[in-house]
Order: C-alpha cells, then structure tokens, then sequence
C-alpha cells in the first residue's frame, strides 16, 4: 500500500530553514511593492492640482478609480487564485500593475491619469488577497495571523518609503519620476517571483496536481523527511469545496463574513482618507509640503508596527477582542490630530500612532480575511473581503473632498474622521460572537502535536 501523508500536519511541524525564509523574503518584497504602488497618487496630488491647474475635488478621480480599480481585481481576479493557483495571479497581477504604474507617468490630465490608476490597480487587487492566502497555506496555524501581519507591516513600508522617496524624487526629477521607479521595479519583481515563487502545497494537494512537485517541495520545507516515491498526499480536516461566493455563507459562516465585510471596509473609509488626503488637508491649514508628506510616511511608520501589533494580537487568545480594543484606541487619537497642527512634534506623534492603530485594524482585517475560511475558500474569502471593502476606500477620497469643499475646521474634521473607527470595534465584537461554533476560533493557538 502506497503511503498517506498528511501536508497539513508537516505545515504544523515545520520548523525554520532556508526555504522558509526564501519564501517569507519573496512575499515581503511583493508586499513593498504592492505598499509602494497604492500610496504614490497620493505623494504626487499636491504636485499634480497645481501644474494640472485643477481642485482638490477635481483630482478626486485619481483616488477613487484605483479603489474602484482595486475593488473589481478583488473580486474578479482574486477568488481565481482558488481555481488556478496562488503563484499564477500573483505573478501575473504585479508584472501588469507594474505595466500600468509606468503608463501613468506619461498621463497629461486627470481622465487619463485616473484610468491608468483604475487599470493597475485591478491587477493589484488580484495579486494581494492570493499573497494573504499563499502565506496563511504555509503558515502553522499558531502564526497565521502575525506571518500576514509582517506581510503588511513590509506593505505599510513600503508606502512610508515611496513617501521618503516622492519627497525627495518628485522636487528635482518631477512627478514622472516616482511612476516610473515603481513600474519597473514591479516589472523586474514578476520575474524573479516567477522563477523563485512555489505553489501553495494545500492547493496543490486539494486540486489533486503535480505529486511530484509536492514532494519536492515538502523536502525543501522539511529537510531530511523520507517521501517514497509512491506517497499519497491529503490534508486532513479541509475539504475540496467549489471556489463561490455562496460558500462564504454556508455552514454558519454567514454573520461572520457580513461582519467581517462591515469592519473592513468601514475601517478603509478613515484609512484611505488618511493616506490621500492629509498633505493636502495640512497643507490648506498652512502646514508645509515636506511636513505634511513626512506626517503621512509616519502614519505608514506606525501602520508597519501597527500590523505587527494586530498579527501578534490575533494569534492569542480572545484575539479578535484584543484587535477590538486597537481600534477603540484609535478614536481619542484621530480627534487629537486635529487639535495639534500648532505643535509639529506632537503632529507627527500623533500622525504616527494613528497609523499604528488603523493600519493594525486593517492588517488584522486582512489576516481574518484568509484564516477564517478553509483552504479551497481562502483566496475566495479574502478577495472578496478586500473587494466589498473597497466600497469604504471609495468612500475615503470622495470624503475628503467633500470636507475640504465644506471648509471646516481641522478639530472638525479629524472628529468625523474618528467616527469609522467607532463603528469598526462595534463590528468586530459582533464578528467575535459569530464565529461557528465547529471551527477553530482566531486566538486560539493550536497545540505543536497537532
């Protein structure tokens, strides 16, 4: 009789080594990319209103068709990473991203600039729900959630740094600049992601493909194990299940998607607000440019913390209560941003630690979005979980321009702004409550001879 080997159960035992790290490196690096990529429409806005001659609300477009963008990738391209595999939409996802971002340096008006947005932003919407899956497939379940953290805290980076970089880029080579570093930058990465970057093993084994390529790459994740040639491979405790929507609210997982559908995209609406807005909201109220971009990179600073935070909070016990009270934290500390524009260091504490709470939601958000469901649904579960909550992120760009069109005051401002993260922490105590009863809650860690 051949011999039957549970790939889940090595997954659990795994201990580190340098195919680990290769793995982890290469996911890090395409969540730089990704980081960098969603965040230079907003470095580059205060440049572009002034030589396009257009308002603040005029440029409003940019922003909201990349989440639009974002949006359709999600829900489009990333429930097909359940069906054709993790590594075939990432790598297909930031080479073409990477295509667009560079078309966009040579847009002349804000239509042609927003469509180029729109376009790159679908095929990074395709490729970060299948990086969440592909992490959480090799990952022991006692670490899912902070491994997705560390992915995000590299993503919030990389945002921070395409800040440093726009400040110093945008001046002395012009806006053009900064598309086109990104683009190529991405386009080089989908190459070596394609020459480097494995399949998921669950995948792999549920679809029933290439037994000799599992067993190659069980060795390379477990050095010295023994594979006959003859093994069967199986995970135990998932089963094949068709890669719909309609799964997501079956077996009792119906309260807990909606849930979790809710938190984030109404987290999205105070976050993506944040990062597109903010030099241009402190630049109205006389704060300068460079201050203004160095206070959003220390929102990104504190955001790569702050998914630290979240991933570890998740991964003990009554972790989605621990997130909750995060995003509590976040409330008194947006309603104080506005009244500090006077004190730059407090300003950009402040920007900071707001970052750190946020972004630490989100991230959190983002690692429920995949460890909540099993594994033939987890590219389904997080794409469309980041694709509903873009319906937020659209929210954020056209909130802005509608408070900046109001002319209301900073304390006022910040104090609406404060509302998102009220009404998330109210979500995710319902998401805690309607877990089913017969899964394995997040925050339980699972013992190491599982």
């Amino acid at each position: 009789m051949a011999v039957r080997m549970d790939v889940g159960a090595v997954i659990e035992n795994q201990s580190k080594n340098l195919f680990q790290v290769f793995l982890t490196i290469l996911i890090a690096v395409t969540a730089f990319v990704e980081g960098f990529d969603a965040q230079i429409q907003g470095y580059t806005a205060p440049t572009l209103t002034k030589l396009w001659h257009v308002s603040k609300g005029e440029f409003s477009p940019v922003f909201v068709w990349f989440q639009i963008g974002v949006l359709v990738g999600a829900i489009g391209l990333g429930n097909l990473g359940d069906i054709l595999g993790r590594r075939r939409m990432i790598v297909t996802g930031v080479l073409v991203f990477g295509l667009f971002t560079v078309a966009g340096a040579y847009a002349g008006n804000v239509p042609e600039l927003a469509a180029t947005r729109f376009l790159s932003a679908i095929f990074l919407g395709g490729a970060m729900p299948n990086a969440i899956a592909l992490i959480i497939d090799y990952s022991p379940h006692r670490r899912r959630t902070f491994r997705v953290g560390i992915m995000y805290t590299i993503y919030t980076g990389g945002g921070a740094a395409g800040g440093l970089l726009a400040a110093w880029l945008v001046p002395h080579f012009g806006w053009q600049s900064i598309y086109y570093v990104c683009g190529v930058l991405a386009m080089l990465l989908s190459g070596v992601l394609f020459l480097f970057l494995p399949e998921s093993l669950r995948f792999m084994v549920l679809r029933r493909r290439r037994p000799d390529v599992v067993a190659a790459t069980l060795r390379k994740l477990a050095p010295g194990m023994d594979i006959p040639l003859d093994a069967e491979f199986f995970v135990r405790n998932d089963v094949e299940k068709k890669a719909a929507v309609v799964e997501l609210f079956r077996e009792n997982r119906a309260g807990m998607t909606l849930a979790l559908w809710g938190a984030y995209g109404v987290n999205l609406i105070a976050l993506i607000f944040v990062t597109s807005w903010m030099p241009a909201i402190f630049a109205d109220n006389g704060i300068s440019y460079s201050v203004s971009v160095i206070a959003t990179s220390l929102f990104q600073a504190g955001g790569a913390v702050g998914s630290l935070v979240g991933g570890w909070m998740l991964d003990r016990p009554k972790g989605i209560l621990r997130l909750c009270a995060l995003c509590l934290t976040a409330v008194p500390v947006i309603i104080c941003i506005g009244h500090a524009a006077e004190v730059q260091p407090i300003l950009l504490a402040l920007a900071c630690a707001a970052g750190i709470c946020i972004v630490g939601t989100q991230t959190g958000c983002n690692a429920l979005s995949g460890a909540l469901y099993p594994t033939t649904l987890r590219s389904t579960g997080a794409g469309w979980a980041n694709g509903i909550g873009r319906f937020g992120a659209i929210t954020g760009p056209w909130l802005g321009a509608l408070l900046l069109g109001m002319h209301l005051s900073l304390p006022i401002i910040f104090l609406l702004v404060a509302i998102p993260s009220l009404c998330v922490s109210i979500l995710l105590l319902i998401l805690n409550f309607s877990q089913p009863r017969d899964a394995r809650p997040v925050g339980i860690p699972v013992p190491d001879s599982l």
